[in-house]
């Protein structure tokens, strides 16, 4: 009988144990062949293992050695390979963001007499999932003043008042809409007090300093923005297509309604509310 060389033991020893599923990574599987993925080099292993020939002779061994040895090597080279890292079908990134700038006026644009503070709430036609920002919105009181003028917050979201100036003040809140006081609380000096609203707008004034005053709109809508005292605004990061854009003005305490699709950049001359 023919006595198995150390070359044959060696290759015997190998495809054993790369069938054997006992690799937990990428392994040699044969001398001189790249690396391969467990579960493809176990395929090919599998379709190139052969039984010892029927005439077990030196010569024929050797050849049936040599002969798988290239079959091997031929099977790698085509389809045991690593697998490409660019093989699996590309996943579509979520579309990012438009931007919308603009400016709130009087009547339809250009404007006549100037912008209007407002308010401009995008609330999307299809139903976006913004989760409620965990910090509270802070409307700070500084040089006895409201600060900022105009907040908005979300519902569910927290407002903190709190006093920077190093005199007394007191907080006191109504409803825009009925005029009702919602909490009126002293603030002392470095003091804070949270509130949250339901949706809707109000008015913000502090009983020891008539002087000050400041809004608040709470809303359900995902995004807003307040324009400045021109008017003019800038919102990013706006999710495209249609959307229903609610001004309400800091002036005339109303609000206006009107439809508008946002793709990519998008510009609005918006009209205040009357």
């Amino acid at each position: 009988m023919h006595q198995h060389s150390a070359d044959d033991q060696r290759i015997t020893d190998r495809v054993g144990y790369c069938n054997s599923g006992m690799s937990s990574r990428n392994v040699s599987c044969w001398d001189g062949v790249r690396d391969v993925a467990p579960l493809q080099c176990n395929v090919a292993l599998m379709s190139t293992s052969t039984e010892h020939p029927p005439f077990d002779l030196p010569g024929n061994r050797i050849f049936s050695v040599i002969l798988s040895l290239v079959g091997a090597v031929w099977l790698f080279s085509v389809g045991c390979g690593p697998v490409s890292e660019t093989s699996e079908e590309p996943v579509n990134p979520p579309p990012t963001g438009g931007l919308v700038q603009g400016v709130v006026v009087s009547g339809l644009a250009p404007p006549v007499t100037g912008g209007f503070r407002s308010v401009i709430l995008f609330e999307p036609d299809v139903p976006l999932a913004a989760p409620v920002p965990a910090d509270p919105a802070t409307m700070d009181q500084f040089g006895l003043a409201f600060i900022p003028e105009v907040l908005v917050a979300r519902v569910g979201q927290e407002v903190a008042f709190t006093n920077g100036d190093a005199e007394l003040h007191n907080v006191h809140v109504r409803s825009s809409a009925s005029s009702k006081t919602i909490f009126n609380i002293a603030t002392p000096i470095a003091g804070e007090y949270l509130h949250m609203f339901d949706a809707g707008t109000y008015t913000v004034s502090c009983d020891v300093h008539p002087a000050m005053a400041a809004y608040i709109v709470v809303t359900e809508a995902p995004y807003g923005v307040v324009a400045d005292r021109d008017g003019r605004f800038e919102l990013a990061g706006i999710s495209a297509g249609r959307h229903t854009v609610r001004v309400w003005s800091v002036d005339t305490e109303r609000q206006s309604e009107r439809v508008v699709d946002i793709v990519g950049k998008t510009d609005l001359d918006l009209s205040a509310p009357e």
